[in-house]
């Protein structure tokens, strides 16, 4: 049986890639730390059973806690998917420094393992390493407009880095580890407290409170479910990859779109809109061109609307009773 190693495996698209794996038949060797992790995502775990361990343990630090996991877990190692990192901007903006060693340090020990386990490291990085783009959509040729020193720096500046720590180990060591650009991406499992968009949006519409967007709503977002997501970073892995490639859906909404199909979600407690200023560097325009993607991971291409997603999440949300 083969065996990977998720960082971060206890969070919202680290939970979503333990289960794919397990159902692909994976072992999976879980690390995380629970620092912005949703709690109930380790009860979800436990209905994986014997085909997870988990390791509550800070990957920044050494892998020292390897000594202690079962032999069938680093069995025939394929994989290790650096997934830890706060992703959301009140959460990184938090945890600043954490979110900066997790993107390189924490990639280095993930790089030097998997090269003596003759693995491949698939390191998730972002729509944000383009920061507040200059040409939309963002294709991966596009060298990005980003602010190295700035409330959102440690985050889009940390995963351009680890980019860069991955492109020379391969150079160095003539390794294949690889990189996804993962865009907005939304579904069951988030952390309702995470801060982004759709679950803010969800839970306060679960709540009768009003909705908030920041600016005027007029800044667009591409919204991915998670599934589709997993479904490509998973072909990407398997095909051997090792160049940056976009994964996202390239159909674009407008913050004010997104606001006002919730409102409709929730016709009956007639939710207003509220504004508050924008923050800092947020970027005007996120939409991924998926041009390298559909060809390389061909037949994948985004499957679950909007509307779909959303009403997926709203069941979750409503099961987990926010």
């Amino acid at each position: 049986m083969k065996s990977a190693i998720v960082t971060g495996g206890a969070g919202f698209l680290g939970s979503h890639l333990t289960e794919r794996l397990v159902r692909e038949g994976y072992r999976v060797l879980v690390v995380d730390n629970f620092c912005t992790a949703d709690p109930k995502n380790r009860i979800f775990l436990k209905t994986l059973q014997d085909k997870v361990y988990l390791v509550e343990a800070d990957v920044c630090k050494p892998w020292t806690w390897l000594n202690d996991v079962p032999a069938p877990f680093l069995e025939n190692l394929k994989y290790i998917f650096h997934f830890a990192s706060p992703a959301s901007p009140p959460l990184y903006q938090k945890l600043s420094v954490e979110t900066m060693w997790v993107n390189s340090l924490a990639l280095e020990h993930a790089i030097v393992y998997a090269n003596t386990q003759k693995a491949k490291v698939i390191f998730a990085s972002t729509s944000e390493v383009y920061g507040d783009p200059e040409i939309s959509p963002q294709p991966e040729s596009y060298w990005g407009c980003v602010n190295s020193y700035g409330e959102r720096s440690c985050y889009d500046e940390a995963k351009r880095f680890g980019e860069s720590l991955i492109y020379s180990y391969n150079l160095r060591h003539q390794t294949r580890h690889g990189m996804v650009r993962i865009f907005n991406t939304y579904g069951p499992r988030m952390n309702p407290h995470d801060g982004r968009v759709v679950i803010n949006f969800l839970v306060q519409g679960l709540k009768g409170a009003d909705l908030t967007v920041y600016g005027d709503g007029s800044q667009t977002r591409s919204f991915c479910f998670v599934d589709d997501l997993i479904s490509g970073i998973l072909l990407y892995a398997e095909r051997d990859l090792v160049h940056p490639h976009n994964v996202g859906n390239p159909k674009e909404f407008t913050i004010m779109e997104l606001a006002q199909k919730v409102q409709k979600i929730f016709a009956g407690q007639n939710l207003k809109i509220i504004h508050q200023p924008l923050p800092k560097d947020d970027p005007r325009q996120r939409r991924p061109d998926i041009t390298l993607a559909l060809k390389a991971l061909a037949p994948w291409e985004p499957r679950v609307s909007l509307d779909q997603g959303l009403e997926k999440m709203l069941e979750w949300l409503k099961e987990r009773e926010v």
